[in-house]
């Protein structure tokens, strides 16, 4: 399933967990981006795509634990 076939107003959790293994894998690279001396424009776009990814997380009501580094829902 992916995020264009999902139903509105509802992802599946193998969607959401790949969104969150994309961040984590997004934010090793974000720790370290001085060492792959891209422009400023890729980095703007990484940037936004992160931004976006979270926004997937959050709009579901997802978040990751920063103690566990998983997916865990949110209290509404």
């Amino acid at each position: 399933m992916s995020l264009k076939h999902s139903p509105e107003g509802h992802i599946d959790r193998k969607v959401l967990q790949a969104v969150a293994g994309a961040i984590r894998s997004l934010e090793i690279v974000t720790g370290t981006i001085v060492e792959y001396e891209i422009g400023l424009s890729d980095a703007q776009d990484l940037h936004y795509i992160v931004r976006r990814l979270w926004a997937i997380l959050e709009t579901n009501d997802y978040t990751i634990d920063v103690d566990t580094n998983r997916l865990k829902r949110v209290a509404p």
